[in-house]
Order: structure tokens, then sequence, then C-alpha cells
């Protein structure tokens, strides 16, 4: 049973079944987790069905908004926790697509969230539907009393992420908004060792992150811009490694080589840098596409040393012959590289649920999910920055920035 269901992971690890279960809950986890975070619950939820423990308590039931790229990711890993989940709803504005999905996973179709927010099967609401729906499916979930589980961003404006977070403490609910990069191995690997003190005090991160292929601009016109929709991502990442340091200056610049992208007032490509009180510097470069693959790279300098997370290729076999060396290619786009990160974010989403809101594994949640809103707002001073050509104070009036940017483009 095991090994059907991990079957492609079994040639590359060789694991016993017992072992194989696990790799989905523990295999990115760092090695010194906390005895209480969720990621060790999952682990000890993956040790107890591997080692033929009764699973306790009821199969949470969920329902999916949206079924395209991002929802795909998510109706594997319900399908890969069966003793845990039921899938209980499939929602998706295209109604064939839903009925089709709910034929095939035994559960209800619809076109709206409504008729799955009334139903008291469902405890989860994983929300993955196109960006601009995000915010409006939040509050309409936590309302409805609703563990959630929703894709990035909450929202572009950071009073609306604000909200959501507000609510969601207020209700004290289960909400985590989705930075897979956090559940990635090398990623998690890295963030250990800076949190052991291997290069002493941080002094500068750099990050590239190179997208391919070029989304299909009907994703690109509702994603929120670059700066929103790919950027966010590093400075989701910044917070984290550097332990929740809030940003002081943001400075921004970037091109379009698209002429179609142009022409909704985006970019393709940018770089960015970034300044914190304790005198961290961080840097990014970020672009649409790469000819060569998916490109996700870190690099993380210290007092002490440097620690780096290089890009993952197809495999680690390199040809050397009198002609030289021949690598393998990198891997084509997020699907392939962040496959088993978005397996093992929701497998402890569903661990933290499990837990109940008394734990400490909630309490923790409640404090990671504070720090969303000043995100958000980096992302935005940032994008500022380019539009205004000059650096930008986190502690400015970004409104007051935002009505400059607004009146110079109608007189343009």
């Amino acid at each position: 049973h095991l090994h059907s269901r991990f079957s492609s992971l079994r040639s590359a690890l060789a694991p016993s079944p017992a072992s194989l279960h696990l790799c989905l809950f523990a295999f990115a986890m760092p090695k010194r987790a906390r005895a209480d975070s969720k990621d060790v619950l999952a682990e000890q939820m993956s040790i107890d069905l591997a080692s033929g423990k009764a699973v306790t308590g009821k199969k949470l039931g969920i329902a999916l908004v949206g079924l395209g790229r991002s929802g795909a990711f998510h109706l594997t890993s319900i399908k890969n926790l069966p003793e845990f989940t039921k899938l209980e709803w499939a929602i998706d504005v295209d109604e064939a697509r839903a009925k089709s999905v709910a034929k095939d996973m035994g559960c209800k179709s619809s076109t709206s969230l409504d008729p799955a927010l009334a139903d008291p099967a469902v405890d989860i609401v994983i929300i993955a539907s196109t960006t601009d729906t995000h915010f409006p499916f939040i509050m309409k979930s936590l309302k409805a009393k609703k563990a959630i589980f929703a894709e990035k961003p909450i929202s572009h404006e950071v009073h609306e992420v604000q909200e959501a977070v507000d609510l969601a403490l207020k209700s004290n609910l289960p909400f985590v908004c989705g930075y897979q990069r956090r559940s990635d191995l090398n990623f998690r690997a890295l963030k250990e060792q800076l949190s052991n003190g291997a290069i002493g005090q941080l002094k500068m991160i750099k990050s590239c992150s190179r997208d391919n292929p070029v989304p299909p601009l009907e994703y690109l016109r509702t994603s929120g811009g670059i700066f929103q929709d790919m950027l966010i991502h590093d400075f989701d990442m910044q917070e984290w490694l550097s332990g929740g340091q809030v940003p002081e200056s943001v400075l921004a610049v970037g091109h379009c080589y698209s002429p179609e992208i142009q022409q909704m007032g985006d970019l393709d490509i940018v770089a960015v840098m970034v300044k914190y009180p304790s005198g961290l510097v961080t840097m990014i470069d970020t672009c649409r596409d790469a000819s060569y693959g998916y490109d996700q790279r870190i690099e993380a300098f210290g007092a002490k040393g440097m620690l780096t997370a290089k890009n993952e290729t197809t495999s680690s076999v390199e040809l050397a012959t009198a002609e030289g060396h021949l690598m393998p290619p990198a891997k084509w786009s997020f699907p392939e590289r962040y496959n088993h990160a978005y397996m093992v974010e929701l497998s402890e989403f569903v661990a933290l649920v499990r837990a109940g809101v008394n734990s400490e594994a909630h309490k923790l949640e409640q404090k990671e999910m504070q720090r969303h809103p000043r995100v958000v707002k980096t992302a935005w001073a940032a994008e500022l920055s380019w539009r205004l050509g000059r650096q930008v104070r986190l502690d400015e009036d970004l409104h007051a920035l935002q009505r400059q940017v607004s009146e110079a483009a109608k007189k343009r």
C-alpha cells in the first residue's frame, strides 16, 4: 500500500515500506526542529501510521477551491493522505473540470464556494484559485469557522492582509498562507545551519529566482505583477532566514523585454537590494524566464563563512570526457522543482489542524502569520522604488507615494 502511494520516490531513495511513508512528512525536516512545531507533529503522524498504530480522530473534510496548476498539487497531496483527510468538495469556475474531479474523488462539485462553507463535513478550505479571489474566499471561510490553507498572496493590499490575519487570530482558527520554499529540503537545511550559528552573524543574503517558462498571459494579468507574484517569495524567504528582521529600505531596478508584459505596465526582469537596521543587506535577482530551466539559489554570508543552496538539476550525474564536462540540465519549471515541498506543506497543515487550537504548534503558527502584512508591504515598497526611480524607506507614507505614482501616470 505504501509502496504504491510513493512509488515516485522509491527509485531514488530505495527505503523500506515504513521509511518510504516518512518521506512525505519528514524528508524536509531540520535536524533540530522544535518539538512542538507542525513539522515534528507531521513526522510523528507519519511514524505512527508506518508502525501500524491505529489512526485516531475523524478524517478532516476538505473543500478544494481552484483546480488548476496549484490545485492539482494539493489534489495529489490529498490523495496521499487517505487516513487523515477526505475531499468533500471540488470547486472551480470550470464546471466540467469540477465535475470530473468530483467523479474521480467521489465527492461533491460546485462552481461556488458557498455550498461547501455551509457543509458541516468541511473542516478545511484549501484556496488555490486565481489570485484576485484569495482575499474574499479567505474572509468567507474564516467567517464560516473553517481552517484555511491558502496559496499566496492573501491579498496585494496591506490593509486586507492585516484584516485577514486579525480575523484568523480573533477566531482562533488555523490559517496558513503557503510559501512552498519554506518546505523545501535544501532551504530548510540552509535555515537550520543558519539557526545553529554555522556562519556567525548574518551579514548578507543573495537569492536568485528565475522562472521558466514565462507564465500564460492570462495568469499574468491577474497575478499582481512581478513584485507581488514572484519577488514576494524572496521577501518571505528573507524574513525567514533573517529570523524575522524587518527591512529599513529597499531599492529596485528593472526592465521589460516582452512587449506583451510591457503593455500590462509590468516588468520581466528585476534586481532588488534591501537594507536592515542590523546592517544586514539582501539582494535578489529575478526574471520571468530562463532558457536553461528553473533557477532557484540562495547564498548566505556571515562573519564565520558562507552557506549556499545550489539550483536543483534533473540528476547529480556529470559526464566527463576528452571534450569536457557535461552537466545535467536544471529542472524545467516549478512543478518539478517543488513537487515534494507542496506535499510537505499540506501534510504539516493537516498535522497542525489535528493538533487542535490549544496546541503549542497552533500558537507558534499564530505568531508566524503576523509576518504577512510586513512581507506584502516590502513588495509594495519595492515596486514603488522602481516606479519612482529611487530608494524607498519602509517608514515612509507608501499611500502618499502611490498617489504620486498614479498622478505621474495620468500626466504621461
